[in-house]
């Protein structure tokens, strides 16, 4: 029951802080995903440490990924221009040079587990900030209806699959998921797709209903591909910074696969 109570409690005070973020402008939201970035950029290389003897490069990748999240933030918000994404470009010779100076064995796997970080981690955290702008100004509804049905699609697969589930979607993966939890996600991301249109004008029915598809397809395999990490690694949580729980790629992980694909569709239909 105590853990319940601080589950609960936890994540009412998560959702409010990410609401509010959204409410109080780009610098909130920007400085508070920022954080989300670099916590989960810590749990994923703390995860990729247990394999064999490979390991990320902690203070490159650390120092690199918030130097990314900052850059996709001052572009997204009309800070700089697009242009100094040529910032990005200078990266490559540098920590090609810095992996030749060090003469590892193991230089091309722990490079490549430095840059998983910041391809599964850093960049999907950073687009939040894209997704505020889609229209080319701020508009805190859309991340807040992002979330809104981002949360809608969890908690809807939670309780249709406690309640209903019988056929397991992927066992080897995440034993507890079910095909029932994941149709009762999407109807309840449905739903709070429509109901966030009738009080919103930021976007038109369409593509809050793609939204709540992409969440619902993209978002489910974000929760299976994390699971799969931890089940890899031998761990339950990718940290314990939200009691009850985990940590904030726990908390997440469906944001991590669905959002690149949704600003993807918004560049595809050209509003951003």
């Amino acid at each position: 029951m105590n853990n319940l109570i601080t589950r609960s409690i936890a994540g009412i005070i998560f959702s409010i802080a990410v609401v509010s973020s959204a409410w109080f402008g780009p610098l909130a939201l920007g400085l508070l995903f920022l954080f989300f970035a670099s916590v989960g950029l810590y749990e994923i290389y703390d995860l990729l440490r247990h394999k064999e003897s490979n390991a990320p490069r902690w203070f490159k990748g650390m120092s690199i990924g918030v130097l990314i999240y900052l850059l996709i933030f001052l572009i997204a918000t009309d800070s700089i221009s697009a242009g100094y994404l040529w910032i990005l470009a200078l990266l490559i010779p540098i920590i090609f040079c810095a992996e030749l100076i060090r003469l590892d064995q193991l230089s091309l796997s722990n490079l490549a587990l430095t840059i998983f970080g910041w391809v599964y981690v850093i960049i999907p955290f950073s687009l939040i900030n894209l997704l505020a702008q889609v229209h080319g100004i701020y508009e805190f509804e859309i991340p807040v209806g992002y979330f809104l049905v981002l949360w809608a699609n969890d908690t809807g697969a939670y309780f249709t699959g406690k309640w209903l589930g019988k056929t397991k979607l992927y066992q080897k993966v995440s034993p507890n998921k079910t095909w029932e939890g994941l149709f009762g996600g999407m109807l309840l991301s449905f739903a709070a797709a429509f109901l966030f249109w009738k009080i919103s004008e930021s976007l038109q029915l369409r593509d809050w209903l793609v939204m709540a598809f992409i969440v619902s397809v993209f978002g489910n395999l974000g929760d299976l591909f994390e699971s799969h990490l931890k089940r890899n690694f031998g761990v339950k949580d990718s940290g314990n910074i939200i009691p009850g729980h985990g940590g904030v790629l726990d908390r997440f992980d469906g944001l991590l696969i669905s959002l690149p694909v949704l600003i993807a569709y918004f560049k595809l239909i050209q509003l951003i």
